[in-house]
């Protein structure tokens, strides 16, 4: 699996350009995005939404059109954020899973499958960042785990958690009841992107 390719150009203050070597969202044609409600069916849009600072996404094709809040983050702040952001959801919504290998309902099936993954699929693509996932337990088809080094404290942890590791997980495995964080990510030393507040 290889990360999306995204390039970004700011039309002029408020609005940016970010284009993949990939569609983001199966139904090419032009989707505007404004509420995070909106977003149930494309990840790379609520991906974007949950970036502190934006307001707006239009996707068409393998291009998204992102405007920002005037009073939030410029655009030296913003691109890397929504770059990783649709980094992880369209990787995480292109990843192929083959429904034949889907565990048992044990938790210790799921265990064997979700360490497969996160060895094969997901740590590849955090270790980019700095930061690694690990597994601790699967209790009652909820994976356990702990984020170290660039996603301890990251203010994009979230993000990476719920649209890259838990949809890549969930399309794996479909009876996964969530996930659970248990990382102190206030203890974080060398987080990717600053934590901010909404």
């Amino acid at each position: 699996m290889t990360t999306p390719v995204l390039s970004a150009e700011p039309i002029d203050e408020l609005r940016c350009i970010f284009v993949a070597d990939r569609p983001f969202l199966l139904d090419e044609g032009p989707r505007k995005f404004t509420e995070p409600e909106e977003t149930a069916d494309a990840p790379p849009a609520e991906a974007i939404l949950a970036v502190t600072g934006v307001c707006e996404a239009v996707f068409s094709g393998n291009r998204v059109t992102v405007v920002r809040d005037p009073d939030g983050p410029s655009w030296d702040d913003l691109i890397p954020q929504v770059q990783y952001a649709l980094s992880a959801a369209v990787t995480s919504a292109a990843t192929a899973i083959d429904t034949d290998r889907a565990p048992a309902l044990d938790d210790d099936a799921i265990y064997q499958e979700v360490e497969h993954i996160f060895h094969s699929q997901i740590n590849p693509i955090v270790a980019q960042h700095g930061g690694a996932i690990d597994l601790i337990d699967v209790q009652d088809a909820t994976v356990v785990i702990r984020m170290s080094g660039g996603c301890q404290g990251c203010g994009m942890a979230n993000v990476t958690l719920r649209q890259g590791v838990e949809a890549a997980l969930k399309k794996a495995i479909p009876m996964l009841a969530g996930i659970r964080d248990v990382t102190d990510h206030g203890s974080g030393a060398n987080p990717y992107f600053a934590s901010t507040s909404k």
